[in-house]
């Protein structure tokens, strides 16, 4: 939606902004909600003065995701009758990056100014942090919709995370690729070491422009991280019938056999990561039955949490 498009909106109509950062999860903000701006431009004043007065004199509330310094020509002047409600997307590990410690810094001064009113996290454990802390803060959970592609089926393995976030694991899950059976990795190269690694080490890999690119048609996808989960990539691997491999995390912590198969218990172990592969491989079947189950309540559980942020 452009800001042209807020002529169009029915009175009541709360309003999403979605800053160019946040566009790795765009598919799912989309699915969502309604009434999406996305900021991938410089925000003139004119232009922030219509998203204050629409708000102000004929919508219902306004919600952000992180960060972006067109903020400041918009949140000081909304009026007080209406909700000003923030989406943080990183987790509490993040904050040793400093952009991110950024964000939550200048978010953190608004809610001390008392314009935001509530801060929902896409991870539980900082919405659970937050609330001891004395925070207006609540969990959500972002769905998106189900791809009714069918995947091909290659002995591919896809990497899905970015080579340049340490976070991302990527070099060990290319190591442990020399322990396993495959025909070629899929992979979004942007550093220049990982296309030397790659050489070096003489793994086959096909280079991919986009992480969807990276993401369908394979095997396994490997999404190994060692914090810092983007929901919308597991769901859309995991949609497509493609099992995706993850770090230590407690997404799976309900279901013993999805968490058996595809989280590790040390992220760092190439050894692990390896054998995860082939034990996926064994029991895709089962797994993807497993997920069916998952999925139908995770699906239930974030219209629940979006509707009572919605309220």
């Amino acid at each position: 939606m452009t800001i042209e498009g807020l002529n169009k909106l029915k009175k009541d109509s709360y309003l999403v902004l979605l800053p160019d950062a946040d566009y790795d999860i765009k598919d799912s903000v989309e699915f969502c909600f309604d009434n999406v701006i996305y900021l991938d431009f410089e925000l003139s004043e004119d232009d922030a003065n219509k998203i204050v007065d629409f708000v102000n004199n004929k919508g219902s509330k306004l919600i952000i995701f992180d960060w972006c310094e067109a903020y400041r020509l918009i949140l000081p002047y909304i009026s007080k009758k209406r909700e000003i409600k923030f989406v943080y997307k990183n987790n509490l590990a993040q904050l040793t990056n400093s952009g991110v410690r950024g964000t939550y810094t200048r978010i953190m001064e608004f809610y001390d100014r008392n314009i935001i009113k509530e801060i929902a996290c896409l991870d539980k454990s900082t919405s659970i942090v937050l609330k001891k802390a004395g925070y207006r803060a609540s969990h959500l959970l972002l769905d998106v919709k189900i791809k009714s592609r069918k995947s091909k089926s290659n002995n591919s393995i896809g990497l899905i995370g970015d080579d340049y976030n340490p976070n991302h694991n990527t070099y060990n899950q290319l190591s442990a690729l020399k322990l396993v059976d495959y025909d070629y990795c899929k992979i979004v190269p942007n550093m220049p070491a990982t296309k030397h690694f790659i050489d070096f080490f003489e793994i086959k890999a096909k280079e991919v422009n986009s992480t969807f690119d990276a993401l369908v048609d394979n095997d396994i996808n490997l999404y190994c991280n060692f914090t810092f989960n983007n929901m919308e990539l597991i769901l859309k691997s995991l949609d497509l019938g493609i099992p995706c491999l993850l770090g230590n995390t407690d997404i799976f912590d309900d279901y013993p056999k999805l968490k058996q198969y595809l989280v590790l218990d040390s992220d760092d172990d190439i050894g692990e990561i390896a054998n995860k592969i082939k034990n996926v491989r064994e029991n895709k079947a089962s797994i993807l039955k497993e997920y069916e189950k998952y999925r139908k309540e995770y699906t239930k559980e974030s219209k629940k949490l979006i509707n009572e942020f919605l309220k």
